[in-house]
């Protein structure tokens, strides 16, 4: 006896196959798979610790908690509608698939082309994902530990130490890589665990 879940996975099936394509991946995710990506690619701890620098003398912890909540109801509002509108009708080349399928018929094939160009241009660029927003994520992060240990090492030499702009750049620079290997080594172990 096939139960709704099946049921349902039989019918996505078959609405893959009337848009040309074949189901090949797995469609769920163990909890460590889920995790990982949200560990990993939201950033959520590093996010907050690097805009306090900005959040607190202009607004307190009040408008930083308020910020956070009326943001996150929004952000779940865009990513509740993307998941709906992607898990009817799942491709592999799903942002410019619904750019296309959402866009103005006037200018729906540029748009999706464009999209399709920075999709390819990213992967190549960072191997990380297929938005930019994946790039801006990293940079911020990578950004938020520099200041933290520029300001380290201020407190650590008793204040002596200013860091500039250009020092904080050089840390930067140095943290990136150990990112990207950090990301690598994560890929890796878990590829071994599937």
């Amino acid at each position: 006896m096939a139960t709704p879940q099946h049921a349902i996975a039989k019918a996505d099936e078959a609405l893959l196959a009337e848009l040309g394509y074949k189901q090949e991946f797995k469609r769920a995710f163990t909890p460590l798979e889920v995790f990982g990506i949200a560990f990993s690619i939201i950033g959520l701890l590093p996010s907050i610790a690097s805009v306090l620098f900005y959040a607190v003398p202009n607004g307190g912890p009040a408008s930083m908690v308020w910020g956070w909540a009326v943001t996150s109801l929004f952000i779940l509002c865009v990513g509740m509608s993307m998941a709906e509108l992607g898990s009817a009708a799942p491709t592999s080349g799903g942002l410019y698939f619904w750019t296309h399928s959402l866009s103005s018929p006037r200018c729906r094939n540029l748009l999706a082309w464009i999209v399709g160009c920075k999709t390819v241009m990213v992967i190549l660029m960072s191997r990380d994902s297929n938005t930019i927003g994946t790039i801006a994520s990293v940079a911020s992060i990578d950004w938020g530990c520099a200041v933290q240990i520029m300001a380290a090492v201020s407190i650590g030499s008793g204040q002596t130490f200013i860091a500039t702009s250009a020092q904080t750049l050089c840390v930067i620079q140095e943290t990136d890589p150990i990112h990207e290997l950090t990301h690598d080594v994560e890929f890796l172990v878990e590829s071994m665990l599937q």
